[in-house]
């Protein structure tokens, strides 16, 4: 039971946040990476010790335990503030993420790493067995509210980066428009920009709902049924977005034929 509630704690700790260094997220990548070997080894080592202490179940050998779990817990934890550093940088790198959402993000990195000195403090106070598993019980509890956190956040990242798209599809669409009126272009031009362009506000209708839907990506409720939703809108929307490019660029083509370009 112990090595499942402790294999528990490191899949739990990979969704702990972490404070920023001034590291690109390509370096704060390969932090992770590193982090995650050291991860590896210490739970080995810990495998190792309750094997030890099953064989021969001596005072010294329930102390090794204790103490190989406390330093893969916090081994975990160190894992987990490079995972998510990475991943705040990648937000922070993103042109196509609103700066909205980036402060968004931002706000729910300082508050799980104040859930992450919580833990270490809890981990750091431990002392046998029993405690060990508490304290793994209590972070099994942090991890879907963690995993929450970070499902909705990936999910209005996407929204993000779609509404960014769908407006430079907007744009293009406004572009061969002006252009199409200034050499009246034939009807089936401008039926093709108008197809374009209803495409265009379906997309945006359904990156709306999907906005609308992580945002209940939330405990309590269903957050995963509303993640899926999400994301459903969002393929949706990029059906749309593709329609509506396939539409403008025979467009363009007609435009620019028709102007001797």
């Amino acid at each position: 039971m112990n090595g499942i509630k402790t294999l528990a704690v490191a899949a739990v700790l990979l969704l702990l946040v972490v404070s920023v260094s001034a590291l690109s997220a390509g370096e704060a990548r390969t932090a992770w990476l590193d982090a995650k070997a050291q991860t590896i080894d210490a739970t080995a080592t810990h495998q190792d010790a309750k094997l030890q202490r099953a064989a021969n179940n001596t005072p010294e050998n329930r102390q090794e335990v204790v103490d190989t779990g406390k330093a893969l817990q916090h081994a975990a934890l160190n894992e987990a503030e490079a995972w998510l550093n990475w991943k705040k940088l990648e937000a922070q790198e993103d042109p196509l993420v609103s700066e909205d959402i980036k402060q968004r993000i931002y706000a729910d990195v300082e508050t799980n790493l104040n859930k992450v000195a919580e833990l270490r403090t809890e981990v750091d106070a431990v002392t046998n067995e029993f405690e060990l598993g508490v304290v793994s019980l209590k972070m099994i509890g942090k991890y879907f509210e963690l995993l929450a956190d970070v499902a909705r956040n990936v999910g209005l990242m996407w929204a993000s980066a779609g509404s960014t798209h769908a407006d430079r599809v907007a744009e293009f669409e406004a572009k061969i428009r002006v252009t199409a009126q200034s050499i009246n272009a034939s009807q089936d031009v401008i039926d093709k920009l108008d197809a374009a362009k209803a495409e265009v506000e379906t997309a945006e209708r359904n990156i709306a709902n999907a906005e609308a839907a992580y945002e209940l990506v939330r405990l309590p409720g269903t957050p995963f049924i509303k993640f899926s939703e999400g994301n459903s809108y969002l393929r949706a929307a990029q059906a749309n977005l593709l329609s509506a490019m396939a539409s403008l660029n025979q467009a363009y083509l007609a435009v620019t034929t028709q102007a001797g370009v």
